[in-house]
């Protein structure tokens, strides 16, 4: 019985290490007398922007200028930005991580299951 419970701990361990790759960054925006600085965005970043007027929009970007960011629909000024999540080009996505969670799961109950020979108490 004591090897499924560490089978069980590795893998809660393993999904919340897997979980945080998934996640949107939050990223500051600066704001100066000149206006609201450019902030570290790249072209295929996906993004999740939350307006002044509290819309929010969620894209892929595909060209960052000297004052905002572009979509495919979408053009947001750094200026009308309340917040700015993002995750990086490359970065797994939650479905991605939720299926190599899942396997990381049952391969470790499948494990503990059967390194398990049986004969425990139940104690």
């Amino acid at each position: 019985m004591n090897i499924l419970k560490r089978t069980v701990a590795l893998a809660m361990a393993s999904i919340f290490l897997a979980s945080g790759c998934a996640q949107l960054q939050n990223v500051p925006l600066a704001r100066t007398a000149q206006g609201t600085e450019r902030p570290a965005v790249q072209v295929g970043d996906n993004v999740v922007v939350t307006t002044r007027d509290g819309a929010k929009h969620k894209f892929q970007v595909t060209s960052v200028e000297a004052d905002a960011l572009r979509g495919e629909r979408d053009r947001i000024a750094f200026a009308d930005m309340q917040s700015l999540g993002v995750q990086k080009k490359g970065e797994m996505h939650f479905s991605k991580t939720a299926l190599i969670v899942g396997a990381v799961v049952l391969g470790a109950v499948a494990v503990g299951a059967a390194s398990s020979d049986g004969s425990g108490s139940g104690y």
